[in-house]
């Protein structure tokens, strides 16, 4: 790039996008903490950042400090250190860095509110403390030496193997397989430089991000979904893979949506479509705006949500082969994110044509999303309780063949469509039936 004096920075122009700035807000929140600070405004705008983040300026001194208020960031984690500056500071040693992410999950640090023996409980259940102790004593020395030929081609590999394994495979077992995939990643990545670091950490993303949903959708883990996610988005940043950030921050606009915090979910849904605006398929694009329909959806505006269902079916169009790794969403996705939208916006009716699709043209990668579209089905037609009940029987096979922690929560909403009826009493049998049995299996 022609003018380029210093290398790009990444990790400040990725901390913008994250919080979904244009170059003109983040200039305007700096020259709101210049005057808060009683110091002079010298006429910063949106260019000088834009300059910051190319390489075409180092930021000077009198700015560095109110970047990183503004980011609520140390200054190397916002690139704005010089080399000579970082190496009067000590290395950061790996492990403490993975202290840390133990401290966010039980501390203070835990955003979801829960309390540390609650985590504890969240944590034995999904089986994923086993795998943190050997991921708190990795000596990042060992990690050195062992990494000096890493293989990144067999790494991304396995990544692919299990990202397919997910639509038939146990959740559980391809959860701890994945996590501890992930933790190794990690590890990988702190010892790579160069292109291969780069390779390593777009793969990282792609295997932390299973990880996630697999701990958030499959076994209804939000808080250690949410660190998995963090480690997804950080490697996101480290690679430069835009898609994969929208992808990433999409994801984690479920947790909020889940809930009931439809703002914070909307913060992230924004801050994931400025990363498309830097050449990622209109694919993802669609299905952020059909997570924003979810959204909307479950905070009650089903205009909203229904709108954003026209942006997405105008974006899929542009382009209906998704990327590999978007094995997660296609037109059928589209037709049950359409089918809630409708049943919240009150058309039952179209509805159930929506849905009716999604179930006819639901492939192998959508067998755990059906049990999630039956029971919908079943509020379409709540009017007939047989046809609900049927529907709702349906949803319940479909989690004995293809376990869902999603599906059986919705389920469990549409459940009251029944009322005291039999149909009522007897699935209320099942749903506690399969849940003992699930809860008799621990590897299941």
């Amino acid at each position: 790039m022609a003018g380029r004096r210093y290398p790009p920075n990444r990790k400040l122009a990725w901390e913008r996008l994250q919080r979904g700035w244009s170059y003109e807000e983040a200039a305007s929140r700096i020259r709101t903490e210049i005057g808060r600070a009683g110091e002079t405004d010298t006429g910063l705008n949106a260019n000088t950042v834009r300059r910051w983040e190319t390489g075409e300026r180092w930021p000077d001194p009198r700015y560095r400090k109110h970047v990183v208020n503004i980011f609520g960031k140390p200054a190397d984690e916002l690139g704005l250190l010089t080399r000579d500056e970082l190496a009067m500071r000590p290395e950061a040693e790996a492990a403490h860095e993975l202290r840390r992410l133990w401290d966010m999950l039980t501390g203070a640090e835990n955003g979801a509110g829960w309390d540390r023996a609650t985590v504890l409980r969240a944590l034995f259940g999904a089986g994923v403390l086993p795998l943190v102790a050997p991921l708190l004593s990795l000596d990042p020395e060992a990690v050195q030496a062992e990494g000096k030929d890493i293989d990144s081609h067999s790494y991304a590999q396995i990544v692919r193997c299990q990202r397919a394994l997910y639509w038939t495979s146990p959740a559980r077992p391809l959860y701890e397989a994945a996590y501890a995939h992930t933790q190794l990643g990690i590890g990988l990545v702190r010892a790579a430089s160069g292109h291969s670091r780069a390779t390593l950490a777009g793969s990282l993303a792609d295997s932390a991000l299973l990880t996630a949903r697999l701990a958030f959708f499959d076994l209804g883990q939000p808080a250690v979904a949410q660190r998995c996610y963090e480690v997804a988005l950080a490697a996101t940043r480290e690679v430069g893979d835009h898609a994969l950030a929208a992808a990433v921050l999409g994801h984690m606009a479920f947790i909020p949506a889940f809930g009931n915090d439809p703002a914070s979910a909307r913060t992230l849904i924004d801050a994931a479509l400025q990363h498309t605006w830097h050449g990622v398929s209109p694919t993802v694009r669609s299905w952020l705006h059909c997570v924003a329909s979810e959204v909307e959806a479950r905070s009650g505006d089903g205009t909203a949500s229904r709108h954003r269902i026209d942006l997405a079916t105008s974006a899929i169009e542009d382009e209906p082969d998704p990327p590999e790794w978007l094995d997660y969403y296609d037109a059928g996705r589209l037709h049950s994110f359409a089918g809630y939208a409708a049943l919240v916006a009150g058309d039952q009716a179209e509805a159930a044509d929506h849905l009716t699709h999604a179930l006819a043209g639901m492939t192998s990668t959508g067998a755990k999303q059906r049990s999630v579209v039956l029971a919908d089905l079943a509020t379409a037609h709540q009017a007939d309780a047989d046809r609900a009940a049927d529907y709702l029987h349906q949803a319940v096979d479909a989690l004995h063949s293809d376990w869902y922690s999603t599906g059986l929560d919705r389920v469990r909403e549409v459940r009251a469509v029944l009322g005291d009826s039999q149909h009522g009493t007897r699935l209320d049998e099942r749903i506690s039936a399969l849940t003992a049995s699930r809860t008799a299996l621990p590897a299941s």
